[in-house]
């Protein structure tokens, strides 16, 4: 056991080895020089360099129109598939800041694969949600690249966003972070679930706070945050706005990274990327891939407003789909892919489509 001071270093996560133990070094390594630039920069007074917190913090308010619901310390197994079934009936997005601990020991790479299916994002929450500023730097890179190794383990890909527990950071978090290439995540609404306050205050607290980008904190492990969601979606809805995943927990290569993840008799993995309107109809375009059928040609299944299951489309040899139906304003437009082998269909969501000014 490794003593620097008064941190002592933890046991390395599991899966966490040699290889871990390299990149950890090199990331402090990273993070020192990261520093040292920051502290040359300050003593220079250069406005032009780059310091730590200008560089991992996502910026909102660019985003007409849009709402970025977040939930933190999931998976549970309970709270967080009711939640995914309420996020499709709205046809809303979201981004899931995931607990190491908790994913470890509930999830597999199949539940991850589903969220990420239905169109929503995932990020970072550290192994074991400590306030990471009262810990050593080490300790603090094992965490954090812990907790993507896990990610990547179940996804495919390492994750691009993080969000610190409790929101605790500083100069040296930070630091780690960004050397390990997180940019991270805050919040502009946090109705506190954990006072348990009154839902129909938690609901109005949140509508007062809505604007273009606004990024809402909630945790997928308690039933009052449902009955949030339940009643802030319809009414959000009707006032025009619609909730996404956020775009900096969008990885690069997320889609590749996903496919290799699949071998013969897996379920299929897809994501609808986008849903217009388009002269006079709505279109739907994204991709689903299954390892029984490499070439392409899987079916997708659409099921529009109160209409049963209809096969709509087949992936082409880029495992990509792209088509228009017919589906009335606000109605819900709900995609599968089917499973060419003997394992569930994929669900690639259900969506919402209104028709835009002039159109």
């Amino acid at each position: 056991m490794l003593v620097t001071g008064s941190s002592v270093r933890p046991d390395v996560p599991p899966g966490h080895g040699e290889r871990g133990r390299r990149r950890v070094i090199q990331v402090l390594f990273a993070t020192a020089l990261g520093l040292l630039a920051a502290l040359v920069a300050g003593s220079t007074g250069n406005a032009g360099v780059n310091t730590p917190d200008q560089v991992v913090t996502e910026i909102f308010g660019r985003d007409p129109g849009v709402v970025y619901l977040t939930f933190d310390d999931g998976p549970d197994q309970l709270f967080t598939p009711i939640l995914l079934d309420l996020l499709d009936h709205h046809g809303a997005r979201a981004t899931f800041f995931l607990l190491g601990r908790n994913l470890a020991d509930r999830w597999g790479s199949d539940e991850v694969q589903d969220l990420l299916n239905r169109g929503h994002a995932i990020g970072n929450h550290s192994i074991h949600h400590r306030k990471l500023t009262e810990h050593h730097p080490w300790s603090v890179a094992v965490d954090l690249d812990g907790a993507s190794a896990l990610l990547a383990d179940r996804a495919g890909y390492r994750p691009t966003c993080w969000r610190a527990p409790y929101g605790d950071r500083n100069q040296m978090v930070d630091a780690v972070a960004a050397s390990l290439d997180l940019v991270h995540v805050g919040w502009t609404a946090d109705p506190q679930e954990w006072r348990h306050p009154w839902v129909p205050v938690a609901v109005d607290y949140l509508i007062r706070e809505r604007h273009d980008g606004s990024v809402v904190l909630l945790h997928d492990r308690k039933w009052l945050s449902l009955h949030i969601v339940e009643d802030l979606l319809p009414i959000s809805h009707e006032d025009g706005w619609r909730f996404e995943a956020l775009p900096t927990c969008r990885a690069p290569g997320e889609r590749a990274a996903r496919m290799a993840t699949r071998a013969i008799d897996d379920p299929p993995v897809g994501r609808v990327e986008q849903v217009t309107y388009v002269d006079g109809r709505p279109e739907i375009a994204g991709w689903a891939y299954d390892a029984d059928v490499p070439d392409g040609g899987l079916s997708i299944r659409v099921s529009v407003g109160e209409g049963g299951p209809t096969i709509a489309a087949e992936t082409g040899a880029d495992h990509r789909f792209d088509f228009r139906l017919e589906a009335a304003p606000g109605d819900p437009i709900c995609l599968w892919a089917i499973d060419s082998g003997r394992r569930q269909d994929a669900n690639l969501g259900c969506h919402r489509v209104e028709i835009p000014p002039g159109a």
